[in-house]
């Protein structure tokens, strides 16, 4: 199992950055099954609740929303559209803040 994990993990993380959620949409969405559709939605909404509740109580809230929100993208394009904008930007933004740190070395 785990080795089937680590595989669709690598692919996603190949993936460009900007299109590794609609890209992960498009892969689900080639083998519909309404069982995995249901579940995937409300583990998803209930790993949102549960990380919202993680952000005000100890525990890692904001790791349990992003994979809470990446299992509803795999079923929703406007989610895998929203989370590829997010993953973008904070993309160039990692890559302006290492460039200031290292020249400020």
């Amino acid at each position: 199992m785990f080795n089937w994990l680590r595989a669709h993990f690598r692919t996603f993380l190949e993936s460009r950055s900007g299109t590794r959620f609609r890209r992960q949409h498009r892969r689900r969405q080639a083998q519909p099954h309404l069982v995995r559709t249901i579940l995937s939605v409300v583990g998803g909404v209930l790993l949102l609740l549960l990380g919202l509740i993680m952000l005000v109580t100890p525990g890692p809230g904001l790791l349990v929303i992003a994979v809470g929100a990446a299992l509803i993208a795999g079923e929703s394009m406007f989610v895998a559209r929203l989370l590829d904008r997010i993953d973008f930007c904070a993309g160039v933004h990692y890559r302006r803040w290492r460039q200031r740190r290292d020249s400020a070395r």
